[in-house]
């Protein structure tokens, strides 16, 4: 069944209230299947979470990260933490709650979903709830921890200035990386605020936009080569090797010939 957005608001309210208040449960659950590109409506959690597509991709905002989740990665989000994300298309969307009593030292980012982390992912959300002192659940939170606890993390994501022109100018960039977009101030000050602000050149910001702009690409069907003419790379060549230098292997992995 699907759900408007005031409807989701309200679920939300329900679900941060319960977690709130329920001692006994070590792991709660929140399923949705979206049907098109849309929002993701998750309320700012005091427990921690672990955000997961079983299908189709999602795009996820962190305080100072931009990430991009095909279906082999998940992202761990600290308690307290707001993270806007929209689906790139279809999408089932599992998020599990980690009650504070267990304790994850892990930060926000990217882990990769292996097959059990999978499955123990997509049985929590059958199940209902993990409670403690039933044996059941606490094998399975058990299991969780330490497959979540394991996981490999994975460097993706793109840095996110924070201030308000050069965010602007970078979500214009995200969403026409054919040319850098204009603005009131010289180039001077914008390489400038973006090396003060993310650590990086403007040449390796753009660079790094571009294969995240092919991955989410790649994450909703297009090829290769689709992906690479659309992040605005200039030869394949040249797109396979930054994104192999960005995420660590080929496009081939995640799209068509």
């Amino acid at each position: 069944m699907r759900m408007d957005a005031s409807g989701m608001i309200r679920h939300n309210r329900r679900e941060m209230s319960q977690l709130r208040h329920d001692a006994g449960v070590l792991v709660r659950f929140w399923s949705l299947d979206h049907h098109r590109a849309e929002p993701v409506l998750w309320p700012v959690s005091p427990w921690p979470k672990l955000v997961y597509s079983m299908e189709g991709a999602l795009q996820v905002e962190s305080r100072s990260r931009l990430y991009v989740l095909p279906p082999n990665r998940a992202i761990w989000i600290e308690a307290g933490e707001s993270h806007p994300a929209e689906t790139l298309g279809r999408a089932r969307v599992r998020t599990l709650y980690f009650s504070p009593v267990m304790e994850f030292q892990r930060p926000t980012g990217l882990v990769e979903v292996r097959p059990l982390l999978r499955e123990l992912i997509a049985e929590s959300c059958l199940s209902g709830p993990l409670f403690a002192n039933d044996p059941r659940s606490e094998a399975m939170a058990t299991l969780l921890r330490f497959e979540v606890e394991q996981a490999s993390s994975i460097p993706a994501g793109i840095a996110i200035p924070q201030s308000y022109w050069l965010r602007e100018w970078t979500s214009q960039f995200l969403k026409y990386p054919l040319e850098l977009p204009s603005s009131a101030w010289s180039r001077r000050t914008l390489e400038r605020h973006m090396l003060k602000e993310t650590g990086l050149t403007l040449g390796q910001w753009c660079q790094q936009a571009r294969a995240l702009i092919a991955l989410r690409a790649l994450s909703t069907g297009s090829t290769v080569l689709e992906a690479g003419i659309e992040a605005g790379f200039a030869t394949p060549s040249g797109f396979i090797q930054s994104f192999k230098r960005q995420f660590g292997t080929t496009p081939g992995r995640f799209g068509g010939p």
